[in-house]
């Protein structure tokens, strides 16, 4: 799988995380604040009941409605954690008293009401007063069922849960963004048109070369990597793959110079199979080459891929490690006459229905096209959909 795919993979889930995130903090953020208020209204009618007891008892020491009796109301008024005002309702009068001025009672003239409106009970609480020498002595109550600063509290925990998991996908977007820039950047070395548009042959490439030796297992001993055999039957599997999930794949050949040798070679093939990270899907092509499938991959990013292969073989191989090389960079090497020349040609299936034999074609055009370009040693091949349809056509 290419690097696109898997970095779409992983921004999908961790979108999906992000979304989980979102709805388990909103979800349990609310479920806090609907018990809260369930507790804030059992704890109300509890001191509400108090309140009374207090109010009828104090009436029989302190005398009803003296200096003392409304200074222990509203001291009881202070201690509570819920109740905000009280009124208490006389044959000829009516007596407030509130926790703090304006938390739950507004005047109507000289008669006091409770507040009502959000975060405050429609009906307040209420129950007569059994009190000596008194008729008709009611008592009400009025309670904040909403804690402001648990509300604010779990607003906050919220709001961060949240923003965390947004700044996380934002980041992962950010990253893909500049990753997937980074994979479509292609530099040759002067100004050039990397991708040519080369017209179809006449003839039809169906016949590949056979060295003559049989293949024994599943690598070779020259390489350490797949028979040259194996090849068009593994990529004709994969374009079928790639071809029925609508995914890309891009095939690369990669040659290098005549002057070779095994030893040389077997560090090349062993560099491939680190780079690509995929030993089943590197091949040897003749005495100097492999070839490499890369599934869902697009044409810039194979180019991507072939341009990072070529600066890191070149910084490693022995012929450039003595003390005469030393601080060049690795298109400085290239440049040179020497051993470690090493061209690249490659093509991709660009949402074509495309046989093995056309692709392997192609990019082995692509290759021969940087014996005749020795600065481009990187050159892909660019199908024409029209002339690609109208060879096909043609063909049947």
């Amino acid at each position: 799988m290419g690097v696109s795919g898997k970095s779409s993979k992983i921004s999908s889930v961790i979108a999906a995380l992000c979304i989980l995130v979102y709805i388990a903090a909103i979800a349990f953020g609310a479920v806090q604040i609907i018990v809260d208020i369930g507790e804030r209204r059992n704890l109300a009618e509890t001191e509400f009941y108090d309140l009374a007891d207090r109010a009828s008892s104090s009436a029989v020491f302190l005398g009803f409605m003296s200096g003392p009796y409304q200074e222990t109301l509203r001291d009881f008024l202070s201690a509570s954690n819920t109740l905000l005002g009280i009124i208490i309702t006389g044959s000829n009068s009516e007596y407030a008293f509130e926790r703090y001025p304006g938390s739950g009672i507004v005047w109507v003239g000289d008669s006091p009401r409770f507040k009502t409106g959000p975060g405050f009970p429609r009906e307040p609480f209420y129950l007569p007063l059994r009190i000596e020498g008194q008729r008709n002595v009611t008592i009400q109550a009025v309670y904040n069922y909403i804690d402001n600063d648990f509300f604010l509290t779990v607003l906050r925990n919220t709001l961060l849960a949240v923003m965390a998991a947004l700044s996380v996908a934002f980041i992962t977007l950010l990253m893909e963004l500049i990753f997937k820039k980074k994979n479509i950047v292609y530099r040759p070395e002067k100004p050039l048109e990397p991708f040519r548009d080369i017209a179809p042959p006449e003839t039809d490439f169906t016949q590949r070369e056979d060295d003559g030796e049989q293949p024994t297992g599943l690598y070779t001993p020259r390489g350490n990597i797949g028979w040259e055999s194996y090849t068009h039957d593994r990529l004709s599997s994969e374009l079928h793959r790639c071809a029925s999930h609508e995914q890309d794949l891009t095939f690369l050949v990669l040659e290098l110079d005549e002057s070779s040798g095994d030893s040389l070679y077997r560090i090349f093939t062993e560099e491939a199979v680190s780079f690509f990270s995929m030993r089943d899907l590197i091949f040897e092509r003749g005495e100097k080459g492999i070839s490499v499938i890369i599934p869902n991959e697009n044409l810039e990013e194979g180019m991507t891929k072939a341009e990072g292969f070529r600066n890191r073989l070149i910084g490693k191989l022995p012929e450039f490690s003595g003390p005469e090389f030393s601080g060049m960079l690795p298109s400085e090497l290239y440049s040179m006459k020497g051993m470690a020349g090493l061209r690249i040609g490659l093509s991709s299936r660009s949402g074509r229905l495309i046989e093995a034999d056309r692709l392997i074609l192609e990019a082995s055009r692509a290759l021969e096209k940087t014996m005749d370009e020795p600065q481009s040693p990187i050159i892909a091949f660019k199908s024409d959909p029209e002339k690609y349809r109208d060879f096909i056509k043609g063909k049947r």
